[in-house]
């Protein structure tokens, strides 16, 4: 759309490669040649052409639907104005840039939301920082139209500049969020500024759906989805450990899915370590950590069998950080002896690949015994509701369980892969296949290269 609102004199050149420039009208004679003349110059590439619409398109009925909003926006204005969350740039939000770009002669702001506005967002954890979003938006409109001032804007607030800025003429939204144009207008009404004109641009339909749990429609949300169970981090090689058997950190929090995920990896060939299963054969009597927990703690820990009665105990840690403190720092480097030890036999039955299912993996520093780190999350209403459910919780003991964990953000932040279990049981077998086949190709690619450098 460069240069094409004036017709410029030279078109403009872009960043990015132009394999085909079409107009919509037919041209034909001393003005095609003159168009055709002008533009090749300005793609790039053997391969790329000038399309222009042929005759018979304008002998083709076309039934438009009429919207009196957009019908009265069909012009340019001075200042115009979009917004939404421009995370994973698709053809929807290039579609929303061109509509608001060609209708816009100085001023285009953008608000780009941030903060609250991304709580009820589908796997928020996975959206790229706000900075990065605003520069990727820059950079894509720039790209679309060099001509136009650009203020491109994090906003917390769902009405951001249009609440309080006079200059702005007219906004364009998509068709889910049409009903905006109304909002804002009755708050401009209310500081005495002008309505905004409004356009309304259709959703496009996502031809890539791979499942139902994905929406129909072009979203940033199903290309997040479709992250799940794929690289998202850049491995960093391990050399503290043997590059054989591959050890795998599984993480998430309560309720996550966690256990489940590497049940399912289980059934593909992986070992499996149960970090809390050897929780508890960390408290068990006679220990070093069995001896050293009642010396720090007492000698009411211990119960009539002998064994350590974890309830006494867990009371004289809840609610105390320094005491909490001190009982990890027993019971972690006890469990990550014992998670070597099976690590070694697992070895020893043949398994090429472990996966160290623990949950405080991050916290007790486990991460260091493996090659890489996966993590499950769950949206945190649907995390409380499985532990109200499983534990027979109440609502409050829930979300006091949650939020004494490590946030999914946190985790997330560490990972190289991420696994969601919010949606149906085949949608979890999907992603973990997807890991599971990536995971064998790297192991395969270290091994060849190895193998080379021999």
């Amino acid at each position: 759309m460069a240069g094409f609102k004036d017709f410029l004199e030279v078109p403009l050149k872009t960043r990015m490669r132009i394999d085909l420039v079409m107009f919509d009208q037919t041209r034909s004679g001393l003005e095609l040649v003159d168009l055709e003349k002008r533009y090749k110059s300005f793609v790039a590439g053997s391969k790329s052409k000038v399309f222009l619409l042929e005759e018979e398109c304008q002998n083709e009925e076309v039934q438009l639907p009429v919207d009196p909003i957009n019908e009265a926006s069909n012009q340019i204005y001075s200042s115009v104005v979009i917004g939404g969350t421009f995370d994973c740039i698709h053809a929807g939000h290039k579609i929303l840039l061109s509509e608001a770009l060609i209708r816009c002669k100085d001023r285009l702001t953008c608000g780009v939301a941030d903060g609250p506005l991304l709580k009820n967002k589908t796997l928020a954890e996975l959206i790229e920082p706000c900075d990065k979003r605003i520069s990727n938006v820059k950079e894509l409109a720039i790209d679309i139209d060099p001509t136009v001032n650009y203020n491109i804007v994090q906003i917390t607030d769902p009405m951001g500049p249009t609440r309080w800025d006079p200059d702005m003429d007219m906004i364009v939204v998509s068709e889910e969020t049409k009903k905006g144009i109304i909002s804002i207008n009755k708050e401009r009404e209310k500081g005495g500024l002008k309505a905004l004109d409004g356009y309304i641009i259709g959703l496009v339909d996502d031809r890539l759906r791979v499942h139902d749990e994905e929406e129909a429609k072009l979203s940033a949300s199903s290309q997040r989805m479709r992250l799940l169970g794929t690289i998202i981090k850049p491995i960093t090689p391990n050399t503290n450990i043997p590059s054989h058997p591959y050890i795998i950190g599984l993480s998430g929090g309560s309720a996550s899915g966690k256990s489940s995920v590497a049940k399912r990896f289980e059934k593909l060939g992986a070992g499996i370590v149960d970090c809390d299963k050897l929780g508890h054969e960390a408290y068990r009597k006679n220990t070093k950590c069995y001896i050293k927990l009642i010396e720090t703690f007492g000698s009411d820990i211990v119960g009539s069998d002998g064994e350590i009665n974890r309830k006494v105990l867990g009371a004289k840690v809840f609610g105390e950080k320094e005491a909490l403190e001190k009982l990890n720092s027993i019971v972690w480097p006890e469990i990550g002896n014992l998670a070597k030890k099976c690590i070694s036999d697992l070895d020893a039955k043949g398994f090429n690949i472990i996966i160290l299912d623990a949950a405080v993996l991050l916290e007790a520093g486990w991460d260091t015994l493996c090659h890489q780190v996966w993590v499950c999350i769950i949206k945190r209403e649907e995390a409380i509701c499985r532990i109200m459910e499983r534990d027979g919780k109440t609502q409050e003991e829930a979300e006091k369980r949650i939020d004494n964990q490590m946030s999914n953000k946190d985790r997330v932040a560490r990972a190289n892969v991420v696994f969601c279990t919010q949606w149906s049981g085949d949608y979890t077998q999907q992603q973990v296949e997807k890991a599971w086949s990536i995971l064998n190709n790297h192991i395969e690619e270290e091994r060849k290269d190895h193998k080379s450098q021999l």
